[in-house]
């Protein structure tokens, strides 16, 4: 650690003896007057930015010269700027958009662990949801996960309640980010990670698709990297941001109504730069179209949630940075509420009632991240780096369960501390060649149990040091062709000490079965992962990529342990699962219209994913093969109507007789927990003035039935048929005046009577609940 001390040092004293730069400084607006979001703001030394949601950008550390500037986003002309600058000179620019059908946004993506990339010089598949689009679909629902089912082409559908157990990415896990800093637990996946931030602080969305090693352990599926609010462009002294709104049933209110309230001060003082926010919510009731109150298990009803968020920022010099961020989430379900068991066989929904329930409330008690970042642009051999240290500690409490003997409630604990350093450096800059090299590496130790709440041991405490060096190159070749690759060498060690199980729940016979005392140890990791990409950009109306990208994954190592039946972990299966994933796709323009598809093959010689056998769950480990496709266009129709559609499709199986062929008698589909049927959105945007946006969102969830059932016409567990169903959603905000704004959102349209896809794949009663019923979200955000 010293080391890296000592350089941080070294870096931060390079450019104190730099002389005098000169800043550009601007407002992008709309020709109504109105800030423009996200602009893309782009000078001819390739530096890239946004501006933030009053429009504002900020380019520093520029020699005296004369440079072009060109402003872009969707539904304007984009517009091009002749600057001269002198020496310490700051430029000051008030830019005017006019509106276009023909401007689709070339997103910046940062997840990529370079400075910026562009979306079009990716090898595979990416999606951004933009700040419009999260704000848009906030007012309907406060749930990052619902706005992500919406928003994000082969994810699975939310399940309506706090878990996102089995709403993965392409079949596979998927790795949550903040900032970079991982929110999931990829030791005991507790598949509540999506919903560790309120999305008031998130600026933008970005979603890598596909086995990757960007980011290492976890990201079987990919990546989705929730960015915070940037303080990057603020120039005012002091500002204000206040949101309030009230939530609630429409089919039967009583009980239902609850609130949310937001408040963000920000700001910028001489090189000091800040925002801090913090929100609370409270929930009522949720009730479906019957107006019924939905089971409690995992539930939204009667939930308290805390955020608080800050980033601090200095600016040390044009192209030095140090910036401190923070946030804290917490959200807690009051355990007022009795379950009444329905039953799936029967068609006899699950509800709750007045009462109360065993044990403490549920949910994410804590969840701490802190991050540190330094940055410097200009090192020797046009080198920049980005330096990131971090700590997150998390702690969510499951429900009650009398799965255990004499019942019990389990806890994943969580505590990691990383340190990342990244280096670009451009190797060659021609007419018809351009290179760079991305290089680092991450070290990372993470400690993960799983106790339950009265002291026993369910999962023993997993400690793991990882250590990963990369290197990623990016070439462009004649300015079209677009070539990627890069390897990443895992070095894992996880120290497990003794521990004894806990007698296993046979879900047929209702009894338990027999505790293992089992012999701790380590469990080393040493694998290297690659990947390769190729892309070609000459033509706007066809964009084609081919891609081959490796993940690494521990298989969820927590499972593998709390299930074992042997006396020692040297003799359990704990073999990481290697994905190969090949992909094919093109991105078209023309004019007003945008298509994207993307074909994929996801393989893994050693598979893990659950199974119900005589009754017990278990992990199976057998080769399996993903494949799917995904469709998704926009359309600019006019100044003030854009629409857009998607579809989804993914299919898995498991090899039985690892022979390759996936057609055979012995091979077997995979699970819901795992495949999630097809998916089919839809959404337009209205803005009948320059004041007033309207937009609704079709959100359909297709049919799977892969699995027969038993004698007595019952699924086993993960199998369970599931049915076709409709939601509509809508969203409206009207700016009073040129500081408020009002807002409506209306969460199931048409009342739809459904049941998610996960209350009815689990094959459970207690999950059998139905969908929302109608609902809505009413508020009022000011900003000064």
């Amino acid at each position: 650690m010293k080391k890296y001390i000592l350089a941080l040092a070294f870096f931060c004293t390079l450019e104190f003896v730099h002389g005098q730069t000169s800043s550009i400084i601007g407002v992008v607006k709309d020709p109504s007057g109105s800030p423009v979001n996200a602009a893309t703001v782009k000078l001819n030394t390739n530096q890239t930015f946004l501006t933030n949601f009053r429009g504002e950008f900020s380019i520093s550390g520029l020699k005296a010269g004369t440079y072009k500037l060109s402003v872009s986003s969707v539904g304007f002309q984009a517009k091009e700027e002749t600057i001269i600058l002198t020496d310490g000179e700051i430029k000051s620019l008030d830019l005017t958009l006019a509106s276009s059908r023909e401007s689709f946004l070339n997103e910046i993506i940062i997840t990529s662990r370079k400075r910026e990339q562009l979306k079009e010089d990716f090898t595979s598949a990416v999606t951004v949801v933009n700040t419009q689009a999260i704000r848009e679909l906030q007012t309907i629902s406060n749930n990052a996960s619902d706005i992500l089912a919406a928003a994000v082409p082969g994810l699975g559908m939310s399940s309506g309640s706090s878990s996102n157990w089995g709403q993965n990415l392409r079949g596979r896990q998927v790795l949550i980010l903040v900032d970079g800093v991982s929110q999931s637990t990829p030791l005991r996946n507790g598949s509540v990670d999506m919903r560790t931030i309120d999305p008031s602080v998130i600026e933008r969305i970005e979603v890598i698709k596909g086995a990757n090693s960007i980011y290492g352990n976890g990201a079987a599926g990919g990546i989705i990297n929730y960015i915070t609010n940037s303080n990057k462009n603020l120039t005012q002294k002091v500002g204000f941001k206040t949101e309030i709104a009230s939530t609630g049933s429409l089919v039967n209110p009583n009980g239902t109504i609850g609130g949310r309230l937001n408040q963000s001060v920000f700001g910028r003082t001489g090189q000091f730069d800040y925002t801090v926010s913090g929100s609370y919510e409270q929930t009522g009731k949720v009730k479906d179209s019957d107006g019924d109150i939905v089971g409690p298990t995992y539930g939204l009803s009667n939930n308290k949630i805390y955020n608080a968020f800050s980033k601090l920022g200095y600016q040390i010099n044009a192209n030095q940075r140090l910036q401190l961020s923070y946030n804290f989430f917490s959200s807690l379900e009051e355990t007022n509420l009795k379950e009444i068991m329905g039953s799936q066989r029967n068609g006899r929904k699950t509800l709750a009632i007045e009462g109360t329930t065993p044990g403490d409330p549920p949910g994410t008690r804590w969840n701490h991240n802190a991050l540190l970042n330094y940055s410097n642009n200009n090192l020797p051999g046009r080198t920049s780096l980005s330096v990131n240290t971090y700590v997150q500690d998390f702690n969510t409490l499951f429900f009650y369960s009398t799965n255990f003997e004499n019942g019990g409630q389990s806890t994943i604990q969580s505590s990691k501390k990383g340190i990342r350093a990244d280096f670009n450096t451009p190797l060659v800059s021609k007419r018809n060649l351009a290179a760079d090299v991305t290089y680092g590496l991450d070290v990372l130790n993470d400690v993960t149990s799983q106790p339950l709440l009265d002291g026993r041991t369910w999962v023993p405490k997993m400690d793991m040091l990882s250590k990963a060096p990369f290197m990623q190159l990016q070439a462009t070749l004649f300015n079209d062709f677009v070539i990627n690759g890069g390897l990443r060498y895992e070095s894992m060690n996880i120290g497990v000490e003794d521990y004894s199980t806990l007698k296993p729940y046979n879900a047929q016979t209702k009894t338990f079965g027999t505790s293992v005392n089992v012999k701790g140890g380590d469990i080393n990791y040493n694998n290297l992962v690659f990947n390769s990409g190729l892309r070609f950009n000459k033509f706007e109306f066809f964009k084609p990529y081919v891609n081959f990208s490796q993940g690494f994954s521990v298989a969820d190592l927590g499972l593998l342990l709390r299930g074992a039946r042997v006396n020692d972990i040297a003799k359990i299966q704990t073999e990481p699962v290697i994905i190969n994933n090949y992909e094919a796709g093109f991105a078209s323009e023309f004019k007003a219209f945008r298509f994207e598809a993307s074909a994929y093959i996801s393989k893994s010689e050693l598979g893990s994913s659950f199974i119900e056998q005589n009754g017990f769950y278990v992990i199976t480990r057998q080769p399996e093969r993903v494949h799917g496709f995904e469709l998704a266009a926009d359309v600019i129709a006019s100044k003030n109507i854009t629409f857009g559609a998607s579809y989804s499709f993914v299919e898995g199986k498991r090899d039985g007789d690892n022979n390759d062929q996936y057609n055979d008698a012995a091979d077997t589909y995979l699970g819901g927990e795992r495949i999630t049927p097809p998916k089919y959105t839809t959404y337009l945007r209205y803005s009948p003035g320059s004041r007033w946006n309207i937009r609704t969102d079709f959100i359909a969830s297709g049919s799977r039935e892969r699995f027969a059932p038993n004698a007595t016409g019952v699924y086993k567990t993960y199998e369970g048929k599931v049915d076709a169903y409709e939601i509509i959603n809508l969203s409206s905000s009207y700016q009073t005046t040129k500081s408020t704004t009002l807002k409506l959102g209306i969460e199931n349209l048409l009342n739809a009577d459904y049941f998610p896809a996960r209350s009815l794949w689990p094959s459970l009663d207690q999950y059998y609940v139905k969908g929302r019923g109608l609902s809505f979200t009413l508020g009022l955000a000011a900003q000064f």
